[in-house]
């Protein structure tokens, strides 16, 4: 990180430095859009917040629930709907961690996770179908799920994804770019993983949005709840990290550079060839 950040320290530079070369060394990809996406909003660049609602090991299960309120409060004070990718296992063991997220002012997406967070590259179409069609019954959604996110984002099974109506998905390979239509559905890769070691990242992360903003790229940021909990407490990386980042965020959609936007709506844009 410490070579990005010092390649990004000066902004009238960031076109002469910011480089595939530059940011290989933190294994992102700098692919800008050749031409003019369709965002939501009419916006030159947009931003998306997934997060993977799972915790497999019992004791993330209270971090789980402790980030999940953390992050929902965070996207109500910003106005910055989230993407859910919710594992339907975890969803009944917290239920109310999951009506908690489901009930927000700020309408969310339900995105699917599978049911109990399987390996789909190693899965057969039958196994995959049938967990996503309990993961839906566990969540009682009404509505077809747009986006899918990948367990360990670990690959595969694209044709069941497709058929079930799927239209978005989050590609393992961190990359500054726009979405890409990748295997019949929309891929909306990651720009930046918000782990533990991420306390303080606030500059970094905001300087992510910028080059994003100035390549009229997606950013995309992803987290688990229980990977914002350090000692026992989101705060400190509420304080010091998310809470300016969203509140950047928010600063450069009122400026009418940014769209804050889900996964499946600009999945739906992009299928739609305009903005919504």
């Amino acid at each position: 990180m410490l070579a990005l950040d010092a390649t990004l320290a000066s902004p009238p530079s960031w076109g002469k430095f910011v480089t595939r070369e530059a940011l290989q060394r933190l294994s992102i990809g700098f692919e800008p859009p050749g031409t003019s996406i369709p965002y939501p909003d009419q916006a030159p660049a947009a931003a998306c917040v997934s997060i993977d609602f799972d915790s497999d090991s019992p004791d993330r299960r209270a971090a789980n629930h402790q980030g999940t309120y953390a992050l929902v409060e965070l996207s109500e004070r910003y106005g910055i709907p989230l993407t859910w990718a919710i594992c339907g296992k975890n969803a009944e063991e917290d239920m109310d961690a999951y009506v908690k997220l489901v009930g927000s002012s700020v309408k969310p997406e339900i995105g699917i996770h599978t049911y109990s967070h399987i390996d789909v590259s190693k899965s057969s179409p039958e196994v995959l179908e049938a967990e996503i069609e309990r993961c839906v019954a566990a969540l009682g959604l009404t509505e077809t799920p747009r986006t899918f996110i990948f367990p360990w984002n670990r690959e595969g099974q694209f044709p069941v994804l497709a058929k079930m109506g799927f239209v978005a998905y989050r590609g393992a390979r961190n990359v500054i770019g726009g979405p890409v239509k990748m295997n019949g559905l929309w891929n909306i890769p990651p720009v930046y993983y918000v782990s533990q070691r991420s306390m303080g990242a606030r500059s970094l992360i905001t300087r992510y949005v910028d080059v994003c903003l100035r390549y009229r790229s997606t950013f995309h940021l992803w987290l688990h709840p229980w990977s914002i909990v350090k000692d026992g407490s989101a705060a400190g990386m509420v304080r010091t990290t998310l809470d300016p980042v969203f509140a950047y965020l928010k600063e450069k959609r009122e400026e009418g550079l940014l769209s804050t936007t889900t996964m499946g709506t600009l999945a739906v844009a992009l299928q739609s060839g305009s903005a919504s």
